[in-house]
């Protein structure tokens, strides 16, 4: 069966039209915010975030995943039995948290009630219904990213409301509990939300047999994706990790949205056809993943050549340092992306461990190569180190999709290519108007 090009056309529309969206209410709640709090708590607030993303990987055994590709996924019992597996484990990570609560505080010299009260977002989130799941695995892309922008705005509307009132960072965990609330409970007016106690252990097995793969690639991914904030947040001034807080925001933005494209429509549309012989898989999927690379290429070019212009634009002078860090942050998400498009592109296949190897690789080089840079050439150097071990990533993924007879080489060496094309060109109209580069406000360059 080929996959409709309507279809992909269609679900990526709507992921993309809304990610804008979420993400104009986030970047504006988030410029608002920089001007009703210090640079503090910013860095307090990603270093709480950071922590508890991480303590929810723990148990990351791929629910959602389970039920968006299992021949049961539609089935009530897997469902019910999904969602038991999902409210234990909300259960089980706020004791970690709180356990670890105090340990914490001390390494990043932050309050533990505050880590401990961020944590019930876990049981909070744990109890809301399956219903999105089964959603994404119906490509019923429409009412779930209009549910993910109904609860993001009410999100972004409680945390620059409950900050105006009281501008420290208990009022944003405040609003974040709220909104977490919000989300559970409007889980439950999506279609088949109902959702109970319910204990198949042969759905509990093919869950844990296929989530054994999600858990490491999650936790990988984590380490991977946080081990700068984690390094940075004990080694530099709290003021600094804030700014470098707001850099970061901003870089992850298109490594989401790619993420997201890639999560809702790649992963469950290879998934569903993966049944297909690879020399059809290929065809069909190579012209969208170009498109898509090379629309990624052109505006990552953009965002890079403008990043600190842009960020003295929109953010007062206590951030200003935030946009060189952000236009050395991009070039290493420009890596992230591909590898992300081509991690999903194995999932679907059922082969994740392409993606553990990647990670696991990568987190080795963070582990070698940032403290040394860091000790070398400081933050630069750090953020540079960050960006290269997106390469160990690469070559493990790169492999398997050789070796699974959906491979992309020539693609991404094209893409690449483009990219450095669209840099080059932004860069020299900066240059020729006066304006020089973006990397000119770089310490020690």
């Amino acid at each position: 069966m080929a996959i409709s090009q309507r279809r992909v056309v269609t679900g990526a529309m709507w992921t993309i039209g809304t990610y804008v969206l979420t993400v104009g209410i986030r970047f504006v709640s988030n410029i608002i915010l920089s001007r009703i709090v210090v640079p503090e708590v910013f860095g307090v607030l990603m270093i709480i975030t950071t922590l508890k993303f991480g303590i929810e990987l723990l148990t990351d055994v791929g629910i959602a995943q389970n039920v968006v590709r299992s021949k049961d996924g539609d089935k009530k019992s897997f469902q019910n039995t999904a969602w038991t597996l999902q409210f234990v484990r909300g259960l089980v990570l706020f004791g970690l948290l709180t356990m670890a609560a105090y340990p914490l505080s001390q390494i990043y010299q932050i309050p533990a009630s505050a880590i401990q009260l961020s944590g019930l977002t876990l049981v909070i989130l744990g109890a809301a219904s399956t219903s999105i799941y089964y959603l994404q695995r119906q490509m019923q892309l429409m009412r779930m990213n209009l549910f993910d922008l109904a609860v993001d705005a009410v999100s972004a509307v409680l945390v620059v409301g409950l900050a105006l009132i009281n501008p420290t960072v208990w009022s944003i965990i405040a609003a974040n509990l709220l909104g977490a609330a919000f989300r559970a409970t409007l889980s439950y007016a999506l279609p088949r939300a109902r959702n109970w106690f319910e204990w198949n252990r042969a759905h509990v097995e093919e869950v844990l047999s296929f989530g054994k793969w999600i858990f490491l690639s999650s936790i990988l991914s984590f380490l991977c994706m946080n081990f700068d904030k984690l390094f940075l947040a004990q080694s530099l001034p709290l003021a600094v990790v804030g700014v470098y807080a707001i850099a970061r925001t901003i870089a992850d933005l298109p490594s989401a949205l790619i993420g997201r494209i890639s999560y809702q429509l790649v992963f469950p549309l290879i998934a569903a056809h993966a049944g297909e012989t690879r020399a059809a898989l290929r065809r069909h999927v190579g012209s969208l993943r170009l498109k898509l690379l090379l629309g990624a290429a052109f505006c990552m070019a953009f965002g890079i050549s403008v990043a600190d212009i842009a960020t003295e634009i929109i953010y007062d002078s206590r951030y200003h340092e935030a946009g060189w860090m952000l236009a050395m942050l991009l070039v290493g998400i420009w890596f992230s992306i591909v590898c992300t498009v081509n991690d999903y592109m194995l999932l679907g296949l059922g082969k994740p461990v392409y993606a553990v190897i990647g990670n696991s690789l990568k987190l080795a080089g963070l582990v070698a190569l940032t403290p040394v840079a860091s000790a070398w050439m400081g933050l630069p150097g750090a953020i540079m180190a960050i960006s290269a071990c997106e390469l160990f990533r690469y070559l493990p993924v790169v492999y398997g999709q050789w070796r699974e007879q959906i491979s992309f080489v020539r693609q991404d060496v094209l893409v690449n290519a483009a990219l450095v094309a669209f840099l080059a060109l932004f860069l020299f109209v900066r240059l020729e108007t006066g304006f020089g580069t973006p990397f000119d406000a770089i310490p020690g360059f």
